[in-house]
């Protein structure tokens, strides 16, 4: 049924004009990269998000509506390491001969993925993809970023890479205050229902510790290895994205007598996310 749809859409696509609307277009993956793309391009660009607020990226797929924006895009920045875009790019690329389709994950180490499968499907590559959670990957997104910007428009190149300068400023002046936040932190240990944190907890010396195991719930032996590391260590807060069921956490932490806080590492306003992420882990001691 996939493939019917998508073979109506390329006729429909190849049938269409060019619209003028497609000359500022780019397209982003999540909603974080939108944030990063305006704090390059201010408001030179419109930028489509595919995927949208509330769902999750491990097990999106593209809606035709928005294979319409993607498909008039002069670029489709891609973090690089989610199983839909790779499932997408040769399709796109056919529909639209003229898309520069970028890995923005180029240039970072990636950490493997064997702790984050869901079930039925990978990320791509195996790898985990939440780059976009610690500032020192966002620094290498954005350099990327602004590559394809200045390829795409080069005609505003001077303003994105006055704005890159100020961004990278921003991002650097974010990790000194993490790194700040987080000096007193005795344990260095954080639950999280799913291990979304790897990124942000290898820049910041910390360690995630999943409940998910294998994109599942973890086993009963899991569960109570979990339970008992959280009393020997004195750990009382279980971190969830907000995309999550928070039900099997919640029971988990009556098991820890501890609590439940919610992150939303999909949030537009990336900084601010990072910043409430890191009050929060701050707050466990």
């Amino acid at each position: 049924m996939k493939n019917y749809f998508y073979l109506i859409f390329v006729i429909l696509f190849a049938c269409q004009p060019k619209s003028r609307e497609a000359s500022s277009l780019v397209s982003v993956s999540i909603l974080p990269q939108k944030y990063f793309v305006e704090q390059i391009a201010g408001n030179l660009l419109q930028v489509n998000v595919l995927v949208p607020p509330g769902s999750s990226p491990h097990n999106y797929e593209i809606l035709p509506s928005q294979m319409k924006d993607l498909a008039k895009s002069k670029a489709w920045l891609q973090i690089g390491l989610l199983t839909f875009e790779d499932a997408w790019k040769e399709k796109m690329a056919e529909i639209n001969k003229d898309l520069l389709i970028v890995n923005c994950s180029e240039g970072i180490s990636p950490l493997a993925g064997d702790d984050h499968h869901e079930e039925g499907h990978e990320h791509a590559g195996a790898f985990d993809p939440h780059i976009w959670l610690a500032p020192a990957e966002v620094k290498v997104l954005a350099q990327n970023t602004l590559k394809t910007l200045r390829k795409s428009f080069p005609e505003h190149a001077p303003e994105f890479e006055k704005n890159y300068s100020r961004f990278i400023l921003k991002i650097d002046s974010l990790s000194a205050q993490i790194d700040q936040k987080l000096a007193p932190l005795k344990n260095r240990n954080i639950l999280i229902f799913h291990p979304a944190l790897a990124y942000y907890a290898r820049q910041f010396s910390l360690e995630q510790i999943p409940l998910e195991l294998d994109g599942k719930e973890p086993s009963p032996k899991h569960m109570k290895d979990i339970v008992d590391l959280a009393h020997q260590q004195n750990l009382h807060v279980i971190f969830i994205q907000k995309e999550f069921d928070p039900a099997f956490a919640q029971q988990m932490a009556r098991e820890i007598n501890g609590e439940v806080m919610i992150i939303d590492p999909l949030d537009f306003n990336w900084e601010k996310q990072i910043l409430d992420i890191t009050e929060k882990i701050a707050a466990q001691e």
